[in-house]
């Protein structure tokens, strides 16, 4: 089974947020300690310190919520992490965050397209129902649902899913698995937005003319 080091957690914590893959408004990282307990980061680590986390800022929690080391608050994401670990004994990480351009998605009703080649192996990353209240008992079954429904590919490689006007949560086998598709999701929707506008202007079109001349020779 998949464990990981506080040392890891906190170097993700560190990227993810330099590479804005998040806002101080919030995010929150878990992994694997044991077969039977997690790292957890604390309430309001974004925000208070743009995750230049030490040790003290990681819970390590049993999968009943008792907290075994540190101190601070569980987030109001944290009933959203422990499902994923209850209900798939193979995901080794979970990461919320708000990165810019997926977060965009977020605020549509629609799943977002696996543009690029990087996202094929996903496919469509969706979008939570709204009326649902985030990280309530019926919000984490629904992204359990969505993420038992893609099989053996999340067992592999893991799955995202978009919550509504808020930002992305992705869960995989080990942190640099959920690292990785949280990058992906982000540029897969950079990608998506930037084409968009250059159908908006003639650099668009040129693009277009230019794959047109390239087909005819």
């Amino acid at each position: 089974m998949y464990t990981a080091k506080r040392r890891e957690i906190l170097d993700i914590c560190r990227l993810v947020y330099d590479r804005n893959l998040t806002n101080a408004a919030g995010s929150n990282f878990s992994a694997r300690a044991s077969e039977d307990t997690l790292y957890v980061s604390i309430n309001g680590n974004a925000k208070r310190n743009r995750l230049r986390m030490t040790a003290d800022d990681l819970l390590l929690s049993t999968l009943d919520g008792k907290v075994l080391e540190g101190e601070g608050k569980f987030s109001q994401s944290w009933p959203t992490h422990l499902k994923m670990y209850q209900q798939f004994d193979f995901v080794g990480a979970v990461i919320h965050a708000h990165p810019r351009y997926a977060t965009a998605f977020a605020c549509r009703d629609v799943p977002m397209p696996p543009l690029l080649d990087a996202m094929k192996k996903y496919g469509e990353i969706p979008v939570l129902p709204r009326h649902l209240k985030v990280d309530s008992p019926e919000f984490g079954d629904a992204i359990v649902d969505i993420f038992r429904a893609k099989g053996d590919g999340f067992r592999k490689h893991g799955h995202g899913v978009l919550y509504p006007f808020h930002g992305v949560l992705v869960a995989a086998p080990n942190l640099d698995d959920a690292y990785d598709l949280l990058e992906r999701i982000e540029y897969n929707a950079t990608a998506i937005l930037s084409n968009i506008l250059f159908d908006l202007g003639h650099y668009g079109s040129l693009i277009k003319d230019l794959h047109a001349v390239e087909v005819s020779e």
